[in-house]
């Protein structure tokens, strides 16, 4: 940390108190130069015409951090209710980033044509 001390005056008024102002030193730099050590799933869901297909596993480790994508002929809510993730899909594609911190079974929906598209497992 830095501290900075200020004083002004003129020759006709007393001086006012001293500032002293607290400088924090730079952060580290983050982002794409630091990444995330802790695995990562990547899913496909791929739900055109009808048909849905999914590439990647749907079962999980605690801690894993999931990557998934969703690819849709629909506009919808891609969620996961009881986790309480959601994220828009429109113009074909959505994707959802999060860890997998709670075990339990966990249907992924398309909210409002209600199409369950897969079901995560978490242990």
């Amino acid at each position: 940390m830095f501290l900075l001390t200020s004083t002004a005056c003129t020759s006709d008024e007393p001086a006012p108190p001293s500032v002293t102002r607290t400088v924090a030193p730079p952060l580290n730099q983050t982002g794409p130069n630091t990444p995330d050590q802790r695995p990562v799933t990547a899913i496909q869901i791929d739900h055109r015409t009808g048909k849905t297909t999914v590439n990647g596993s749907t079962s999980l480790t605690q801690g894993t951090v999931v990557d998934l994508t969703v690819l849709s002929d629909l506009d919808d809510q891609v969620t996961i209710e009881v986790l309480q993730l959601s994220t828009t899909l429109t113009g074909g594609s959505a994707r959802l980033q999060f860890t997998a911190t709670t075990p339990g079974t966990f249907p992924i929906r398309l909210r409002d044509n209600k199409i369950e598209l897969a079901t995560l497992k978490v242990t």
